[in-house]
């Protein structure tokens, strides 16, 4: 597994610096190396989720997309990659991502952001909720108050907006380097994923499932465990030394994959 993932970033890395060389003005259109889910199948579960996000695209005017997050969404790479596919699948169409995303930000900050939608903003197709890593980093989190406030999250956004689409984006694999490690690429044993990052993970899958929403099993779709220390390794590491955060090209590389899922989807009319 290990092995396997070190050259899915080099593959990956590869290809888009070959292609993004030939034309500095056009993005790759490049398939990528892609871990399969063990959690959803094609990467997602509950895709009947999207089904008003997958008629927006249909009906041929805009397509409006919100997501919320921490740093992941902050970083901009992962958003700016699902745009510009999303773009270059749907030429000719107005396809729009407002990314409203927190360094350090949990659940709690969306809970407490008012308005949730400027004035003035277009009404989404399709909210994204890309949280629970720093709530995973948490030792002290309550996984029963977790769970009451995503659902009240939920509920929010459905009141809000009741006809856009609702998609979970999992919590991805990530580790804190305190010792105790198990991961056979880490001889030192130092990298280890904290304890309640499951346990958030777990919360988000079962809710979504309760609710009727969307979920995407990032953790799986990076290569499952250990995932978070495979792909800092090489000489075009997919994730920073942190073992959180994602490189441009590591970025670049998750948003393809959840493009791909949403795609596949979508062509199986959202079952």
């Amino acid at each position: 597994m290990i092995r396997a993932l070190a050259q899915i970033c080099a593959l990956a890395v590869a290809g888009l610096m070959a292609a993004g060389s030939a034309l500095a003005q056009e993005r790759p259109w490049t398939p990528l190396p892609s871990p399969v889910s063990a959690t959803c199948p094609g990467g997602l579960c509950q895709p009947q989720g999207l089904t008003e996000f997958f008629a927006a695209l249909d009906r041929g005017g805009p397509v409006r997309i919100a997501q919320f997050g921490d740093s992941h969404t902050a970083g901009g790479h992962i958003t700016e990659s699902l745009l510009w596919r999303l773009r270059a699948g749907f030429p000719g169409r107005d396809v729009d991502l407002t990314a409203e995303g927190v360094v350090g930000d949990t659940l709690r900050g969306l809970s407490s952001r008012e308005p949730l939608l400027a004035p003035d903003a277009p009404v989404p197709d399709l909210v994204i909720l890309a949280y629970g890593t720093n709530e995973g980093f948490d030792d002290l989190l309550d996984p029963v108050a977790y769970e009451r406030l995503l659902r009240e999250q939920i509920g929010r956004v459905r009141a809000l907006v009741p006809r856009a689409s609702i998609l979970i984006l999992g919590a991805p694999e990530a580790m804190r380097g305190e010792g105790g490690g198990t991961c056979p690429a880490d001889p030192e044993r130092r990298w280890k994923p904290p304890a309640m990052l499951g346990v958030v993970r777990d919360v988000q899958h079962r809710v979504a499932a309760q609710t009727g929403v969307a979920f995407w099993d990032w953790k799986g779709r990076m290569g499952g465990d250990c995932s978070a220390h495979a792909l800092t390794l090489g000489d075009a590491p997919m994730m920073r030394g942190d073992h959180v955060h994602f490189t441009g090209a590591g970025g670049d590389w998750i948003g393809s994959l959840l493009f791909a899922d949403l795609m596949a989807a979508r062509g199986r009319g959202g079952r």
